[in-house]
């Protein structure tokens, strides 16, 4: 019986379906563990007067909705109206851009061109290390008592928001 040959383009393809199925299988979400306690931040705003900053404790009491993105992620800027839309119909929820972009005057244009309505930060490295952030972007939905209630990655649309708020 002679064994069919295997062409080279067919087994890297297969290959790399193996590294994939691997990765995907074995892959760490991005962001802190739902149920523990949020790792407290304190960033400065971008566009905001000279030394207003978001300082996570200073929210204890109301639920806070934190979204980690970047300028370049595409589904950052698809997320971006769902966000908005929420954040007009949530008046007793604070939220919160933090921007992985390069530097706070990139985090600004970012703001300025998709329309955030809210509050923008400018990580310094304090949220993607405190919050393990690997993906952009990523939701991290703070309860009113500072414990992580929900985290999400991906493209957010506006009735996954309004479920993960009427959690609370």
């Amino acid at each position: 019986m002679k064994l069919p040959r295997i062409h080279w383009l067919d087994a890297c393809i297969w290959g790399a379906l193996v590294v994939l199925a691997v990765m995907f299988v074995s892959r760490k979400f991005s962001g802190p563990r739902e149920g523990v306690q949020a790792a407290l931040f304190d960033l400065p705003l971008v566009g905001a007067s000279e030394g207003q900053r978001f300082r996570l404790e200073e929210h204890r009491g109301k639920p806070v909705l934190i979204e980690v993105f970047a300028g370049w992620c595409g589904a950052c800027k698809r997320s971006s109206p769902a966000l908005a839309e929420a954040y007009r119909q949530n008046a007793g929820v604070s939220f919160l851009g933090v921007s992985m972009d390069g530097s706070p005057g990139d985090a600004l244009r970012v703001k300025k061109d998709w329309g955030i309505p809210f509050d923008v930060a400018h990580d310094d490295g304090s949220v993607a290390k405190g919050y393990d952030i690997e993906v952009l972007p990523t939701f991290i939905l703070v309860g009113k008592d500072g414990v992580v209630r929900r985290v999400s990655t991906g493209v957010a649309s506006p009735s996954e928001v309004s479920g993960w708020l009427s959690e609370l």
